[in-house]
């Protein structure tokens, strides 16, 4: 019996096997080989060709959504009856996607830095006050600063893949894996589509999972995060001051749409991933090395 609050280890497990399953039509996957220049910070990529997701609607709530899966607290929901259902209504839809792995032990290196930690610190204090203002536990739902890294470099791959994968970035979406609890650590993200026809893909978004694609990509996406046109303001935020959930991060330079987003634009600073004009030494990308990739029937 698998929980609410961990519905997403059996993902992680399937996604991360050494041999993922075949279960055509619902799911393939392919994997390839890390992009060049980031084999010390990813250990695997897959190309998910076929995918499937199951929404189900179990509640109602007003004005401020649940934070997330497996968050804890958040708005009463309201049921669909009087009594507890016998069955709720639910649908499937098939799509695509791109699942990235990361190295467990840069990342236990990287979260054990002092100006990491820091920022971790100024989050939690962020956190501390939005579920103060809500009278909710404020030493409970804090996902943690290796979420915080993981969740905004998907925000970053989503607006960059929108340009390029056919599909709009509000119909992209993201599955973030950063449970460290019962001794088997996630890192990872799912970027994927579904669609609701009879095919449930195009190919599109699945092709950018090639090295030569998601390393072009990746390197673009954190280049942009760099410098924000709401800089110096964005990269100075401090969400303690303002009972925010959010750091370095603005609608110009990480926010995707709330449909996207499976925590609502919370728990975002860019300044984990790159250096930024307010803190230059806690990215965990400053160290990839910067490769030029040359972008397909370019003209010279």
């Amino acid at each position: 019996m698998v929980s609410e609050s961990d519905i997403k280890r059996p993902e992680w497990e399937v996604l991360t096997n050494s041999n993922p399953p075949t279960d055509w039509p619902h799911f393939l996957s392919r994997r390839v080989d890390v992009p060049k220049g980031f084999e010390t910070k990813i250990q695997g990529v897959l190309q998910l060709e076929r995918l499937r997701e199951v929404n189900a609607l179990i509640g109602f709530t007003r004005v401020e959504a649940q934070e997330g899966t497996g968050a804890i607290g958040g708005p009463e929901m309201a049921s669909l009856s009087r009594t507890p259902p016998d069955w709720v209504p639910a649908n499937q839809v098939h799509g695509e996607g791109i699942f990235i792995r990361f190295e467990e032990e840069t990342l236990v290196q990287w979260e054990s830095l002092q100006t990491v930690e820091k920022i971790e610190a100024k989050l939690f204090e962020g956190h501390r006050g939005w579920r103060n203002a809500r009278k909710l536990n404020p030493n409970e739902g804090f996902p943690g600063v290796r979420y915080t890294m993981l969740h905004t470099l998907a925000h970053l791959l989503i607006r960059e893949l929108a340009l390029e994968c056919g599909y709009n970035a509000a119909s992209i979406r993201e599955r973030i894996y950063a449970d460290t609890k019962n001794g088997e650590p996630q890192a990872g993200i799912l970027i994927y589509t579904a669609a609701a026809d009879s095919d449930g893909t195009l190919g599109g978004l699945v092709d950018l999972g090639k090295p030569e694609n998601l390393g072009r990509l990746l390197t673009q996406a954190l280049n942009r995060a760099k410098i924000c046109s709401s800089d110096p303001l964005c990269s100075e935020h401090h969400p303690g001051k303002d009972q925010s959930l959010h750091a370095a991060a603005c609608h110009a330079c990480s926010f995707v749409a709330e449909t996207s987003c499976e925590r609502g634009n919370r728990y975002l600073d860019r300044t984990l991933l790159v250096p930024t004009l307010e803190n230059q030494s806690a990215a965990f990308f400053d160290s990839c090395k910067s490769h030029k990739y040359a972008r397909p029937n370019s003209i010279p």
